[in-house]
């Protein structure tokens, strides 16, 4: 199925996704450590990073939408 991604402007959404992102994807939390965006992971530390970090929302297309493309 066909998505694309649009990125989330404002600041709000993404501090409060990031602050999501420990518990929904803890697989992901140590890449994010080893980067240095984090120190140890916290909700606190992600959401303190939403300034500095590009969030997206995945949208699918359905076939009425991909005219308006």
């Amino acid at each position: 199925m066909p998505v694309r991604l649009a990125e989330v402007a404002d600041v709000g959404e993404r501090r409060a996704v990031l602050r999501a992102f420990p518990a929904e994807v803890p697989h992901g939390v140590p890449f994010f450590v080893r980067i240095g965006l984090v120190a140890t992971g916290t909700a606190d530390e992600f959401e303190a990073a939403a300034d500095r970090v590009a969030v997206f929302e995945i949208i699918t297309i359905t076939p009425k939408r991909i005219n308006d493309i």
